[in-house]
């Protein structure tokens, strides 16, 4: 017959196993003494490279954060009154003095007379889990506010298309590629791209848009950094509005007719000049551009867009903030 394994001793080499590779520690703590046995990982979890020879209830009060301590102290007590379950999820700073977080769980021990002598339980390192919530919050925030950001953008693309549209048809159109603009910026918000929302980034992403623009258009990058996500979709709509009215009516409408753009960082402040040249002669409209406009609605206060109509072609210079 085979040689089989008591059960007894094959639970525990299932725990010893579960214990070990699930990292997770175990201790006893005595009540009326306050000291407490555990298996090495739970000093490991705190910080310690080797077992401590000793540890104790007030020792680990003292890993928790300061502003943590007393509601842990008061579950322990409440939990020791009641003979119920002390859990909770707490901030410890390891003796290596990082910042860690922990969940853990005990049990009381009742002893005859029915008091409470000792409780048992466990401690987990759940400081990955934290962090991945923190970054769900975070990033869950962030949409919120890219959502509000968008929805007001868009009700200014509606508002400041209708204004200029001769018919539903020219409406249409122009609603049309603002908000593919739009989408184009959000592309690149949410690739993995280190230049993601670069305003280099955005512009190619806009010239790509038009065919055979790439022999009349020259980027010259000094200095970039990624826009935020408000900034980098204002400015571009604003690309969009300058490359659309100089295929109209501007540099790019004729053969000859060029466009160059420098890009440079100066401090906190990122600025962007859009140059024409070699189109027909322009006028500024009679109203304010939408540029200006949608720079305001989209980046507020942040943002500043100067647009001149000289001799030789348009003429733009936009500042940023810059991460």
């Amino acid at each position: 017959m085979p040689d089989l394994k008591p059960f007894e001793e094959l639970s525990a080499d299932h725990l010893r196993l579960i214990l070990e590779t699930a990292h997770i520690g175990i201790w006893e703590l005595d009540i009326a003494s306050g000291h407490a046995s555990r298996n090495s990982h739970h000093d490991t979890i705190f910080g310690f490279d080797e077992p401590l020879e000793e540890w104790t209830y007030d020792k680990f009060i003292e890993h928790i954060v300061p502003e943590q301590r007393q509601w842990v102290h008061d579950r322990q007590q409440a939990a020791i009154q009641a003979g119920g379950v002390w859990s909770f999820e707490c901030a410890i700073r390891t003796a290596r003095g990082d910042k860690r977080w922990i969940s853990a769980a005990g049990r009381p021990l009742i002893a005859e007379d029915g008091k409470v002598t000792k409780l048992i339980g466990h401690v987990i390192d759940i400081t990955d889990t934290k962090r991945n919530e923190d970054r769900l919050t975070l990033l869950t925030d962030e949409l919120n506010h890219r959502v509000r950001n968008m929805l007001a953008v868009i009700r200014s693309i509606v508002r400041l298309s209708s204004r200029k549209a001769q018919d539903i048809g020219s409406f249409a159109k122009a609603l049309e590629g603002r908000v593919e603009a739009l989408s184009r910026s959000h592309r690149l918000l949410v690739s993995d791209a280190s230049e993601t929302l670069a305003p280099s980034a955005i512009l190619e992403g806009e010239f790509a848009a038009f065919p055979n623009l790439e022999e009349r258009v020259s980027i010259e990058i000094i200095d970039e950094s990624p826009l935020t996500g408000a900034v980098g979709q204002g400015l571009a709509l604003v690309f969009h509005e300058l490359t659309t009215n100089a295929l109209k009516y501007g540099a790019l409408s004729e053969e000859d007719g060029r466009v160059a753009v420098r890009i440079d960082r100066e401090g906190d402040q990122m600025n962007i000049q859009w140059r024409e040249t070699g189109g027909p002669p322009v006028r500024p409209a009679a109203d304010a551009g939408f540029g200006s406009k949608l720079i305001s609605d989209a980046i507020g206060s942040k943002g500043h867009v100067e647009l001149r109509f000289a001799d030789h072609g348009v003429e733009c210079d936009i500042s940023l903030p810059a991460d």
